[in-house]
C-alpha cells in the first residue's frame, strides 16, 4: 500500500481502530489529524511519511529527559533481559519508593499504579475511605485524567463562563456514558478562589471527602497559583477534616524533584505523579500521609487498592533511571536556565516582527498565545487570545517540522543547537504568518 500523508494513514487506521487512534486526544488540536510515528529519538521524531520534526509536545509531557534516552532504555533492557515479570515486586520497587519518599514533600507512604487517571481514581477512593464522605470539590476547568467522577469542567474550554466567582460553577461537558447522578458527588469551583471554597465547604460541612486540584496547570497553558491559595486551602482542608490532593501528574519534575508542591512549598494529604517519573513508560503513584495511605491496608474496611501491572517491573526501570538523572545536583539549574533562555528569545522574535503574543512558562512547560501581548492570567483571559491566528501559525510550525499538540514543553534533550534551529523556524513562521 502506498500511503504518503497522514489523513490517508488515519483513513486505513479507521478500518480497524475506532476513529483511527487509540486515543481520542491524539487528534491534533491544530491540523484535526493524529500523528503516527516510526522512530524517535532525543527532541525529535519521524513521522510515519519520512518527515522529521523537532520536538514541542513530548508526548503529553511525559519525555522530560528526551526520547529513547540512553540510560532509561539500558535499564529497560535489563528489566527484560531479567525476565520480564507482572504480579510481583522486587528490590528495585523498593528503591523507587524509598526515592519517591525522599524527594516527594507529600510522600509519607506510596502506592504504584499504571496512569494519572489510575492516580486520581485511588486518590478520591482514598479521601472517601480516609473520611466517610462521598462528596469532592474539583476546580473548573483542572484536567485530571479520563474517569467519570472529574470528567465534567476539565478544561478551560469547558468551564462554567456564566459564573462571576460568586458560586460553585455549573456541570459542563460531560462526556456522554457518565451518569447525570455522579454530578451529586462534586461540587465545582473556580479556581483562586478564596471566599467560594470556602463558602462551599461550609455549606457542605460533613459531607466534603476531597479537594483536588492541578497545583500547576500545564494542561489549559501554564495557569499559575499562589502558596497564599494553597495554604489557605491546606488550612481549610484541615479545619473540616478533608483530604487536600494535588494532581501533579503533569507538574511533577517540571520545576524540580520536588515538583509543584516543593515550587510553591505547600504539602497536600496526598498527591498523584506519573509521565515524567519514568519518561513516558507507564508508571503512576499515589503518595501521600502515612495514615490515610494505610487505609489501603485496613483489616476491617480496606480501600482497595490493586492491578496486575501496578509496580510493572519496566516502569520501575524506568523510574529509576529517570530519576538517577532528575537527582543530580546540578540538573535543573543547567536544564532550566536553557529553556528560559529560550523563552526570552522566543518573546523578542514576537516583539521584534511585531506580532502580539504573549509566552507563558513555568520550568520545563510553556505556552505562546497569540493575538495579545498581555499576560494570560485566568481561563477568561483566552478571550483575549485570537484563535484563527493561532491555528494558522501552528499549521505553519507544523509544516515545518517543529510539532505542537497540547503541553508544549522542552525536554532535556533540546539542546541549545537544537532550540536554535527552532527559533529559526518558529521566525520564519511569524513572518509567513504575518504575511
Amino acid at each position: 500500500m502506498n500511503i504518503k500523508t497522514l489523513s490517508e494513514i488515519q483513513e486505513e487506521a479507521a478500518n480497524y481502530i475506532t476513529g483511527g487512534m487509540s486515543s481520542s486526544f491524539r487528534a491534533n488540536f491544530f491540523t484535526g489529524l493524529p500523528m503516527y510515528a516510526t522512530k524517535a529519538k532525543g527532541p525529535r521524531f519521524t513521522d510515519c511519511t519520512g518527515k522529521e520534526f523537532i520536538d514541542f509536545f513530548m508526548c503529553h509531557g511525559a519525555v522530560i529527559l528526551g526520547h529513547d534516552r540512553y540510560e532509561v532504555q539500558s535499564a529497560l533492557h535489563k528489566a527484560i533481559d531479567k525476565g520480564y515479570y507482572a504480579g510481583f515486586d522486587d528490590w528495585p520497587t523498593v528503591k523507587l519508593a524509598k526515592r519517591i519518599c525522599e524527594s516527594i514533600p507529600a510522600a509519607e507512604r506510596i502506592r504504584f499504579v499504571n496512569s494519572g487517571t489510575e492516580g486520581t481514581l485511588l486518590a478520591l477512593r482514598l479521601a472517601r475511605g480516609y473520611t466517610n464522605r462521598n462528596m469532592i470539590i474539583r476546580m473548573d476547568g483542572h484536567y485530571h485524567g479520563c474517569q467519570d467522577y472529574l470528567f465534567a469542567n476539565n478544561l478551560a474550554s469547558k468551564i462554567d463562563a456564566s459564573n462571576n466567582g460568586s458560586r460553585r460553577s455549573k456541570t459542563i461537558g460531560r462526556t456522554a456514558g457518565v451518569p447525570e447522578a455522579v454530578d451529586s458527588l462534586v461540587a465545582t469551583v473556580p479556581w483562586n478562589n478564596f471566599e467560594i471554597l470556602e463558602k462551599v465547604l461550609h455549606e457542605e460541612e460533613g459531607k466534603i471527602a476531597g479537594i483536588i486540584m492541578n497545583v500547576i496547570d500545564y494542561n489549559n497553558g501554564v495557569f499559575l497559583t499562589t502558596p497564599e491559595y494553597l495554604h489557605f486551602a491546606q488550612q481549610q482542608a484541615k479545619k473540616y477534616g478533608i483530604v487536600l490532593i494535588f494532581d501533579e501528574v503533569l507538574s511533577g519534575f517540571k520545576t524540580g524533584v520536588s515538583c509543584g508542591q516543593g515550587f510553591y512549598g505547600v504539602t497536600p494529604d496526598l498527591c498523584v505523579i506519573g509521565k515524567a517519573l519514568s519518561n513516558n513508560v507507564p508508571l503512576g503513584v499515589v503518595a501521600g500521609k502515612k495514615k490515610i495511605m494505610d487505609r489501603i491496608m485496613d483489616p476491617i474496611d480496606p480501600v482497595v487498592s490493586g492491578g496486575t501491572f501496578s509496580g510493572n517491573q519496566l516502569g520501575i526501570a524506568a523510574g529509576n533511571a529517570s530519576l538517577d538523572i532528575l537527582m543530580q545536583e546540578d540538573f535543573y539549574k543547567k536544564f532550566l536556565a536553557r529553556t528560559n533562555k529560550f523563552y526570552a528569545s522566543l518573546k523578542t522574535i514576537f516583539d521584534e516582527r511585531g506580532l502580539p503574543a504573549f509566552v507563558q512558562h513555568l520550568g520545563a512547560g510553556f505556552h505562546i498565545f497569540l493575538g495579545t501581548s498581555e499576560p494570560i492570567n485566568n481561563y477568561k483571559d483566552l478571550n483575549r487570545v485570537d484563535r484563527e491566528l493561532t491555528r494558522q501559525f501552528f499549521t505553519i510550525c507544523i509544516e515545518n517540522g517543529l510539532y505542537f499538540h497540547t503541553d508544549f514543553t522542552i525536554s532535556a534533550a533540546h539542546d541549545d543547537s537544537t532550540l536554535n534551529e527552532a527559533l529559526e523556524k518558529l521566525d520564519r513562521a511569524i513572518i509567513k504568518v504575518k504575511n
